[in-house]
């Protein structure tokens, strides 16, 4: 029987490692590929920073989304590379930290995003027939929205992103880490105009 347990065990490592051999193709593939989407968005940011005409913060998510998948990757690279101990502790510490952090990121993001468009529902626009939504996120974490409210004379009208900067001064806020502007088009999202972009700018 002692032979007979010994075979049987012999023959589940054989099995698990040609298990194991036959995935490793698959993962380095996996590896490669995951390894060449985030740098390519960590390049993509660094280029374009401050200069996407579509969403100008766009360039600062795809650096952050890039380095953090990046930093859990080399993290997880660590770990496996590590025996039991305080070191693989610390290691799995930092990456609960880092994928705590992605999720609040994420989380504040997409509450920016639903926020914008709460507010483009809200436009008064009835000469130009086209809605815009702005969502301001302070360094504080308040999120503060506005709306383009527009006027028979065309110059008095007020465009979305200058109305929640406006809020957002007269509640106290003096510093801002992103913004969210959007319009009607398929939810698709626009940059400011340019009388925003240097109101933003002061």
């Amino acid at each position: 029987s002692n032979w007979t347990l010994a075979f049987s065990e012999q023959s589940l490592e054989m099995e698990t490692e040609e298990r194991t051999a036959s995935r490793k193709p698959f993962i380095v593939l996996l590896n490669l590929v995951a390894w060449i989407i985030l740098i390519t968005a960590v390049v993509l940011g660094a280029i374009h920073v401050n200069e996407c005409p579509i969403q100008p913060q766009i360039p600062i998510y795809l650096i952050i989304i890039g380095g953090s998948g990046m930093i859990l990757l080399m993290l997880a690279y660590w770990k496996n590379s590590l025996d039991e101990g305080v070191w693989k502790v610390r290691c799995l510490l930092c990456i609960l930290c880092v994928v705590i952090f992605s999720i609040v990121w994420f989380l504040t993001v997409a509450e920016l995003v639903a926020k914008c468009l709460q507010a483009r529902d809200m436009a008064y626009c009835p000469y130009s027939q086209f809605p815009v939504g702005a969502a301001i996120l302070t360094s504080g974490g308040t999120i503060i929205t506005g709306c383009n409210v527009e006027n028979a004379s065309y110059g008095l009208t007020v465009c979305a992103e200058r109305t929640a900067i406006q809020r957002a001064i007269a509640e106290g806020h003096r510093s801002f880490t992103a913004i969210a502007v959007t319009c009607d088009i398929k939810d698709s999202f626009v940059g400011p105009c340019g009388a925003c972009r240097q109101v933003l700018m002061e």
